[in-house]
């Protein structure tokens, strides 16, 4: 079974927030929007969601007074406003620059209407066998065979000890 991904959502129509030469999201009427895999680009200890300190900065001079984010892989969409970041998120940094991050579970979570969830449709289907004609399989053991086991006898483990 596969899981749909969801390909991009936002097309760039709003304020695109670029760090370092890098598009990061765009903002659209107030709310700073990122489509991102949650497999790739969520934390995973704490369960979270971060940005770059600068990320949020030009945000918000952008005009953006909430976070959006589209977890692709599961049509997740995760809204929270920037002073919740702020307010309750956590500094770190971990190599890659200056960061806060705001665990899910502080997040307005919905579900997107475009996505829809994986179906077994793509797993082969059972078909009957057209013939019963069957041969066992062929294999050598070196296995004692006929052995018996009288009981109350102590037999040895595996190493020979008792």
């Amino acid at each position: 079974m596969t899981r749909q991904i969801l390909s991009r959502k936002h097309k760039i129509v709003g304020t695109v927030i670029k760090v370092n030469r890098r598009t990061v999201g765009q903002v659209i009427d107030g709310v700073f929007v990122k489509d991102v895999s949650s497999s790739k680009h969520f934390l995973h200890t704490p369960e979270a969601i971060a940005y770059t300190i600068d990320t949020l900065h030009a945000a918000q001079r952008a005009g953006a007074e909430f976070c959006q984010v589209l977890d692709t892989d599961t049509g997740i969409i995760f809204k929270a406003s920037i002073a919740k970041i702020w307010g309750m998120g956590k500094k770190f940094n971990y190599g890659w620059g200056d960061q806060i991050y705001l665990t899910v579970q502080n997040w307005n979570q919905t579900i997107d209407p475009a996505y829809s969830e994986p179906t077994g449709t793509d797993a082969q289907a059972y078909t009957e066998p057209e013939t019963f004609d069957v041969k066992p399989l062929k294999y050598k053991s070196n296995s004692p065979t006929g052995v018996t086991f009288t009981p109350g006898v102590k037999q040895l483990d595996l190493w020979g000890r008792k």
